[in-house]
């Protein structure tokens, strides 16, 4: 029988909000250096440990924050409630993130992470607010929680983290199959070095976003590829808006304006692999392949079997210019007609389809790999209450 006793979570160690005391918090001055400035986005897209991120700080961000020891546990408590993950690098982050470190022999981060893990749910209850769901550390420091002693906590934490280092590692095959797909399409595409381009007479020209050619061939394109609108290629399609009261539970995603679903829904209105581009908000412009059934909400979508992955690469490498398409003074918009007008390099119908029969076991592959992982994350949730409550002792 195992026993166990109720503490708070500074028992278990120190807890701090992170620091970004300049503003405003967007300023150039304070990026582009070689220190990760981690945010709440960041966790949310993280698993077990967090090594991805987009933004970095510089020696006067620096400055203004602080720089956190790999290992430690962020918990978010603004944007996105409630998101944990453990630090695989020295990193900075905002005061949106709570930094946890155990005390030596007392907690375990991976157990501690997952206890987390087990209160979300009401750790949300507890920050809704009337105007801004906002989670305080004073309110993390009061809550009362059930541990079991060091050693337990460590087998726990094994065997939980077990699941987790399964899908971190076909992550990691997922993103070197997607490296694969988007070299090749820059070799295609961008250096021009596609199956029998020896053949092919070249003509000067510069596509805005592109940088074409190759050293000795600057700015020249194949005759053969046309600089056209998107819409020569397919069409992106505006979503339909749900809200979270209409909602029904089920296994779909909801697809709207941030980097993950908002939110899940019992029936699709896109079926099939599909490309999705945020609409409006600080994130509108954000390409997202999605493989299975989605609910388009507020976004615009793009479904053609047969061009999708060069579609897709082509998105990827215009991303910036993409971004760029951002229009509206209060709150920005990326619209159908917005994309449909993208000038884009178009080749031929052949060697699109040759790109796209070349990578298609790439992306089957990334398929299976992504439904391991769902099955992997079902199968973890399952074990998680009953290994937290004892009821399944280790």
């Amino acid at each position: 029988m195992i026993d166990y006793k109720i503490v708070k979570i500074t028992d278990l160690g120190t807890v701090n909000r992170g620091k970004s005391k300049h503003r405003p918090r967007n300023d150039s001055i304070l990026y582009g250096g070689k220190y990760p400035f981690i945010q709440t986005a960041d966790v949310k897209r993280a698993n077990l440990y967090l090594s991805d991120y987009s933004q970095t700080y510089n020696e006067i961000g620096l400055k203004q924050s602080k720089l956190w020891k790999k290992g430690t546990l962020c918990f978010t408590i603004a944007a996105n409630i409630a998101d944990s993950a453990i630090l695989d690098m020295d990193a900075c982050f905002p005061d949106s993130i709570v930094g946890f470190l155990s005390y030596e022999n007392i907690s375990d981060t991976i157990y501690v992470k997952y206890l987390f893990d087990e209160l979300k749910l009401y750790f949300q209850q507890i920050s809704k607010g009337t105007t801004q769901d906002n989670l305080s550390l004073d309110k993390i420091c009061r809550v009362k929680l059930r541990v079991p002693n060091y050693e337990t906590q460590k087998k726990i934490a094994s065997v939980l983290s077990a699941y987790d280092n399964l899908i971190e590692n076909n992550n990691k095959r997922i993103h070197v199959l997607e490296q694969m797909a988007e070299n090749l399409y820059k070799e295609w595409f961008v250096r021009f070095r596609f199956p029998g381009y020896e053949n092919v007479e070249f003509k000067e020209k510069k596509p805005r976003g592109w940088q074409v050619g190759t050293e000795d061939k600057k700015h020249f394109v194949p005759i053969t590829f046309k600089y056209d609108e998107f819409e020569n290629i397919g069409s992106f399609v505006r979503g339909k808006n749900i809200t979270a009261a209409k909602m029904v539970k089920g296994d779909i995603p909801v697809i709207s304006a941030g980097l993950q679903p908002s939110g899940y829904h019992n029936k699709a209105n896109v079926y099939g692999a599909n490309l999705t581009i945020s609409a409006s908000g600080a994130n509108s412009g954000y390409l997202k392949y999605n493989m299975t059934d989605v609910w388009a909400a507020d976004c615009s979508y793009y479904q053609d079997d047969a061009t999708i992955w060069f579609v897709y690469n082509t998105l990827k490498y215009l991303q910036p210019v993409i971004s760029n398409l951002q229009c509206g003074a209060a709150q920005p918009h990326v619209y159908p007609k917005n994309l449909n007008k993208l000038y884009v390099l178009i080749p031929t119908e052949e060697l699109i389809n040759k790109y796209n029969n070349f990578v298609k076991p790439y992306y089957d592959e990334i398929k299976i790999l992504n439904q391991h992982n769902q099955l992997l994350i079902k199968q973890r949730d399952m074990l998680l209450p009953r290994l937290m409550s004892g009821k399944l002792e280790v």
